[in-house]
């Protein structure tokens, strides 16, 4: 369950940057001229260039990717992760899709939902939300 949870992040991750990067096709020329340095309005006002930017290179595709390979790569291992990073992805996921529709972000849901029952089945009990303490 650990490997197919990575794979379907993976999956995500280069869907979200293959299409970003397509719809983004015609600001791509700026991030080489370096017209995305010091922008005249600071991060307050995003210009069509920095909102590309964005929703490619700065934004959470690559490093959902990088997730997604340590996470098949723990599970070819036959280890599981922590359930924290489940609940993390849950929260993220949570917050994301409530802020922004529609949004297929809501899909991390799944791989989410798999990594905190791969936990739950390795038997140690650290499946449930996380605890706070005052």
């Amino acid at each position: 369950m650990t490997v197919w949870a990575g794979r379907i992040l993976m999956f995500l991750a280069t869907a979200h940057l293959v299409v970003t990067t397509a719809l983004s096709h015609a600001h791509l020329s700026a991030f080489l001229q370096g017209d995305l340095w010091f922008p005249a309005n600071g991060l307050s006002e995003l210009s069509p260039e920095l909102g590309a930017y964005w929703l490619t290179v700065g934004g959470f595709g690559l490093p959902l990717l990088l997730l997604g390979a340590v996470v098949v790569s723990t599970g070819r291992a036959g280890r599981t992760l922590p359930a924290y990073l489940g609940w993390g992805l849950v929260a993220w996921t949570l917050v994301g899709s409530l802020l922004l529709e529609p949004t297929p972000m809501i899909l991390a849901l799944i791989p989410a939902g798999m990594l905190i029952a791969a936990r739950r089945r390795a038997g140690d009990g650290s499946a449930a939300a996380p605890r706070v303490r005052a």
